[in-house]
């Protein structure tokens, strides 16, 4: 069985699972080296997707990008059985999304795929690697549901379509924005707090976020448009 997921704790959870024998030794354990809540999302043309992640000014191994995707697609031809690891936080939903696309376009309907969606244990409040090890592992392995991918690609090609800069959770969706979305409450921290730093006031609006969605955001990028805001106001 190859376990699938999109976020490197869960990998390393997963591969302390593994060394504890919670997860079968002969198991191969992966995750996706990219995170496609930003940038474009045309995955057939991974060329545009750098470019794009280099606008973004993002610190990315595209390297390693390139060889993990090439590592995914033989992992998910060559195994009968696939266990996906999500949540409803961006990066991972979205992740989910996107092999569900990428296991239809490759014809590979012979797949048994089983997801672990963290949401069956703590509403939507957690990502998985939040979880608790190894007992929230151990009863979504349990809760596991065989699902047919073919059933999520009109969100995928929805997101691919719009394909914008950004994909956030807001109000319990995944919604495309654009790279100004969180400008103005950038713009009202440094009005209250003109001396405040950089560092400061991204830490301010990631927590905002989160509270407002449950939700987790790269601060790179909050940075990055905390110094664009700065050279252009």
């Amino acid at each position: 069985m190859l376990e699938l997921c999109f976020d490197i704790n869960t990998y390393h959870i997963l591969k302390i699972l593994q060394a504890e024998n919670v997860i079968d030794s002969f198991h191969r354990i992966i995750y996706l080296y990219d995170d496609l809540s930003i940038g474009s999302l045309n995955v057939k043309n991974l060329g545009e997707r750098i470019t794009s992640l280099q606008k973004l000014k993002v610190n990315y191994d595209f390297h390693r990008m390139i060889k993990n995707y090439k590592d995914i697609l033989s992992q998910l031809k060559n195994h009968q059985q696939i266990r996906i690891w999500t949540s409803s936080y961006a990066h991972e939903k979205i992740g989910f999304y996107i092999i569900c696309y990428i296991l239809c376009q490759l014809k590979l309907y012979d797949k048994q795929i089983y997801l672990c969606q963290s949401a069956k244990l703590h509403n939507n409040k957690y990502a998985t690697m939040f979880l608790t090890a190894p007992d929230d592992f151990v009863t979504l392995m349990k809760k596991a549901e065989i699902i047919d991918p073919s059933q999520y690609i009109k969100f995928a090609e929805k997101l691919i379509q719009e394909n914008a800069p950004l994909r956030l959770k807001i109000n319990n969706q995944i919604v495309s924005v654009q790279i100004n979305y969180f400008d103005n409450m950038i713009l009202s921290y440094k009005k209250q707090f003109p001396n405040i730093s950089n560092q400061d006031l991204c830490s301010h609006i990631l927590f905002d976020y989160h509270k407002q969605n449950d939700a987790l955001m790269r601060d790179d990028i909050i940075l990055n448009r905390i110094k664009y805001l700065k050279n252009n106001h």
